[in-house]
């Protein structure tokens, strides 16, 4: 049986990557999805288990002392985590696995599954960071459901994000949704 692979997709907070890979999982009905867990209180039309696994701080710290996170951070004030577990079965099973994931830790899947992963990095339009900023700004306030510090933190972690993109396989620019999309659909296929 062919081994499975992992489709790493990172970005700074803002620039569409979860939209993408929604999108990318309607289009590929036989993809699965890596559902990560957070301590943060779900959005608005988030479900729990589907989007995230929504749980405690003591659970997720249960889960962190006994090891079943390859990765976690502590990001925007909440903890986020990645569940060992789901990505060696799908690699055992053939399967493709896309992972909705920060930077830091799509990184961290890289260094775990070196040959396993292609990895995506999706970053905002602009001619420079400053440029950048402004459109993620916009943005993240377009969302609705940030507040004005959270908005800030986001945006000054974005500089240290966009320090880590040449370690990913693939860079695309999120002008236009549907071409970004279209564009790394088509890239991943070429590349299974």
């Amino acid at each position: 049986m062919k081994k499975g692979k992992l489709i790493v997709l990172s970005a700074p907070s803002g620039t569409g990557k979860t939209t993408i890979t929604k999108e990318l999982l309607k289009r590929n009905p036989k993809w699965q999805f890596s559902v990560s867990a957070t301590t943060r209180p779900p959005r608005e039309g988030e479900v729990d288990g589907k989007d995230y696994m929504f749980m405690s701080k003591e659970k997720f710290e249960h889960y962190v002392k006994f090891g079943d996170f390859l990765e976690w951070e502590f990001v925007h004030g909440n903890r986020y985590g990645t569940l060992t577990d789901p990505l060696y079965e799908s690699l055992d099973e053939g399967k493709i696995m896309l992972l909705d994931i920060d930077v830091v830790g799509g990184r961290s899947v890289m260094e775990e599954f070196p040959d396993d992963t292609l990895s995506i990095f999706i970053e905002p339009p602009g001619l420079n960071i400053a440029e950048q900023k402004i459109v993620l700004e916009d943005r993240l306030r377009s969302r609705g459901n940030e507040q004005t510090t959270q908005i800030k933190n986001r945006l000054k972690r974005f500089e240290t994000e966009m320090e880590f993109k040449e370690s990913f396989n693939l860079h695309y620019v999120n002008e236009v949704l549907e071409e970004t999309i279209n564009l790394i659909n088509e890239d991943i296929k070429e590349r299974m």
